[in-house]
């Protein structure tokens, strides 16, 4: 079945407008028509006068479930008969857990084993955070007795444009305004994005062929084991007033790392098995279970298990490779472990990752949006190897080399480390740590700083707006605090900084309207406190800024951009001024396997070879296209700090040697048709893709991306436009092309 656009838009905006709760309805169309989808027919959701009458009858709300009136139905029905109509699709909205076709909704919508409603379809819309995110139907299939699951694509013929970067490309093309208000609005599926929030082809497949070893519905994967277990620990925490973990006492390894995560901990011995009726759900019981034959141990003791199923309590199983089930265990609610090629002579190693499979759909779907926040991704290049292996059960060093699109190196177990000498040298640290991307770096350290008794972070300046989501996602378990400071309210600093105060964080140049704080005077404030300061220096990059030099104690780079500018590959670092500090990140890495690929390692320095060179282009390129737009008699504004008109011009001048490639303008016809005139046509040099760093200059209409569903109001607070248009100048030899699309573009808007 195919759903027609306008169709569907109207059953997401029904979910945005009943968030947080659950929307319900119909879409009626032609009784003649098989194909016939004419009209949506919002209904009432009576699950909270339900559970007001019979809360232990009804025990869900209109929070987490739906239910439509009988007789409303039943009169509507009549009514639909005797105009030549019928419900073809009922459809409800999920609130933030995702598109997918819950066991609860597979029981509503069943009787007896059969389909209550044979011959409907039924919808479901996800709403993230109260906006539209993807959807999915459900038909029943006779023959299987179960519910066929198919996303919903746009009724057009392309679902995406394209992949940035090759094979291990990490970003796509998004080629028109409406294209990217279908992708927003939930209309239409990326198969090419940026890599942490669509996952690669490679990682895709990856998890098909997992889950469908383990017979699990579902499979994600991750950088490593423990990083696996790590984030389903903290969703855990996050996602309950408490929790109380109970560990299998013959795990060294948990003993030594769960310390970090805050979380009230309690001995279990697998030989001695604790009576389930001594356990709750309600007070936030989790069983974690780690032993060398979990399979045997999860076959003798059914019995208990499926008493821990009876009363709600997790169960996670923390092995050492994924299981091979011909059916889901029952009580079993998560297995957790690594994924690792076999041991070989070669000098290459670590070729590893680490999946969670689950059939829950709720947790996997919230799980599946905090890893495209927190970033802890597996690499596609791991993925294809993995994959090689599970087909031919075999692998070497060639096959590696092949697989991965890297040269055929037979060093590369140093390569973290040279890439760590190398950007310790440019920026002036002690130590330095490779992740699996910018954003997980971003994640460690605030992980490893804020705690229970320092929950509080200040923000100055705008930060990178996924920066800004995981700051402000406050768990149930824990009162974080973020407090937020304009680059012109310095002089409050001090009275805001306190015992509770974890770190202050800023980014040295921001992004995207490319205004730089004065690292100086925060560093000298944040130093005499003894308050960790944080910096994001992404867009600066080692050529053009060393922020510790101003007082800075962590510097964080995203990899993928300017030191990389491949499109090709992903990572993240941390660098830390002191030892001790080094000491701290060293362990909470170490524990928690969140490290770079070594894959990813050897593309990266291979990158950096030339980085110096390419920067001095990419500060060249940046600074001629914003004078040439400040000069354009189509453009309103620019943000770029080598203009004198710009706020931070001179803060730029004390404290960076260049201003980096990223320039953003708004135009004088400042509405979307403008807009659109602008951007919709093919440019002959510049890539419409959303990210920056690359050595070929990309263009987007940032604040779409990013910030689609704030309001007019929350744009005006932050001081960003909804139609300014974002450009990462590439380090390109002959910029002529590249102004060419640019004067040609703008020309569009003013005829």
């Amino acid at each position: 079945m195919v759903i027609p656009e306008n169709i569907l838009a109207q059953c997401h905006m029904h979910g945005v407008e009943a968030y947080p709760e659950e929307t319900c309805g119909f879409i009626v169309g032609n009784r003649e028509d098989q194909d016939s989808l004419e009209t949506v027919l919002p209904m009432r959701n009576i699950m909270n006068e339900l559970h007001e009458e019979d809360p232990e009858q009804y025990p869900r709300t209109a929070r987490d479930g739906y239910m439509i009136d009988p007789r409303e139905q039943m009169i509507l029905e009549r009514s639909l008969k005797k105009e030549g109509k019928e419900i073809k699709v009922i459809y409800h909205s999920h609130p933030d857990v995702g598109a997918y076709f819950s066991e609860k909704d597979k029981e509503d919508a069943m009787w007896n084993g059969k389909a209550r409603y044979p011959g409907v379809t039924f919808l479901v819309c996800a709403t993230t955070k109260g906006k539209p995110d993807g959807a999915i139907l459900a038909d029943f299939n006779e023959n299987s007795g179960d519910f066929d699951i198919t996303p919903v694509l746009p009724d057009s013929s392309s679902t995406s444009a394209g992949l940035v970067g090759g094979t291990y490309g990490v970003t796509g093309i998004l080629p028109t305004i409406k294209f990217i208000h279908e992708w927003k609005n939930g209309n239409r599926q990326l198969e090419h994005g940026y890599f942490r929030f669509v996952p690669p082809r490679q990682v895709r497949d990856l998890q098909q062929e997992l889950s469908a070893r383990s017979n699990g519905r579902h499979a994600l994967v991750y950088c490593s084991g423990r990083t696996a277990l790590f984030e389903l620990l903290v969703y855990l925490r996050e996602s309950r007033p408490q929790t109380n973990l109970h560990f299998s006492i013959n795990s060294t390894f948990l003993s030594e790392s769960l310390h970090n995560l805050e979380i009230p901990c309690h001995l279990l011995d697998i030989e001695n098995l604790i009576e389930p009726e001594n356990l709750s759900a309600k007070q936030g019981d989790v069983l974690l279970l780690e032993m060398k034959d979990p399979e045997t141990f999860l076959r003798k003791e059914s019995e208990w298990f499926g008493n821990l199923k009876r009363l709600r309590v997790p169960v996670i199983i923390f092995a050492a490779c994924p299981p091979d089930f011909e059916v889901w265990p029952g009580g079993l609610t998560y297995w957790v472990s690594n994924i690792k090629t076999p041991d070989s002579s070669s000098d290459i190693s670590g070729i590893e990752g680490g999946v969670i499979l689950s059939s829950a759909d709720r947790q996997i779907a919230e799980l599946t949006e905090i890893r495209k926040r927190n970033g802890p991704i597996l690499s596609a290049r791991n993925a294809a190897v993995f994959l090689e292996f599970f087909l031919e059960n075999k692998i070497d060093l060639k096959h590696i080399s092949v697989l991965s699109g890297i040269e055929n190196r037979q060093k590369v177990s140093s390569t973290e480390s040279l890439i760590s000498q190398r950007l310790c040298e440019w920026e002036h640290a002690s130590s330095g740590f490779l992740f699996p991307s910018g954003m997980s770096a971003i994640f460690a350290v605030l992980n490893l700083l804020r705690k229970k008794e320092k929950p509080q972070v200040i923000v100055i300046g705008l930060l990178y707006s996924e920066s800004y989501t995981l700051l402000m996602d406050s768990g149930l378990s824990s009162n974080w605090e973020a407090i937020f400071l304009g680059l012109a309210e310095l002089e409050r600093l001090p009275e805001i900084l306190s015992d509770k105060t974890a770190m202050i964080i800023t980014e040295t140049i921001t992004n995207p309207l490319g205004e730089v704080p004065d690292l100086e005077k925060i560093g000298n404030i944040a130093n005499s406190f003894g308050v960790p300061f944080v910096v994001d220096s992404t867009l600066a990059s080692p050529a053009n800024c060393q922020p510790m030099d101003y007082g800075v104690d962590y510097v964080i780079h995203s990899t993928t951009k300017y030191l990389s500018g491949s499109n090709d590959h992903g990572g993240g670092v941390v660098l830390v001024k002191s030892n001790e500090d080094a000491l701290a990140l060293e362990n909470f890495q170490k524990y928690w396997g969140l490290t770079i690929s070594p894959l990813e390692s050897v593309v990266l320095l291979e990158c950096m070879q030339d980085f110096e060179e390419r920067m001095e282009r990419f500060n060249t390129n940046g600074t001629a296209i914003a004078k040439f737009l400040s000069e354009h008699s189509a453009v309103a504004h620019v943000y770029h700090a080598s203009l004198p008109s710009h706020s931070s011009f001179s803060t730029a001048k004390k404290l960076l040697s260049g201003i980096g490639g990223v320039v953003s303008f708004t135009l004088k016809d400042e509405s979307e048709e403008g807009l659109q005139n602008f951007h919709d046509k093919d440019f002959s040099a510049i890539l419409k893709a959303p990210t920056l760093g690359s050595n070929q200059t990309l263009i987007c209409p940032y604040p779409m991306l990013t910030h689609y569903f704030d309001t007019d109001q929350e744009l005006e607070e932050i001081k960003l436009p909804r139609h300014l248009i974002r450009i990462a100048a590439g380090c390109e030899k002959d910029l002529a092309p590249i102004l060419g699309d640019l004067n040609g573009a703008l020309l569009r808007t003013i005829r």
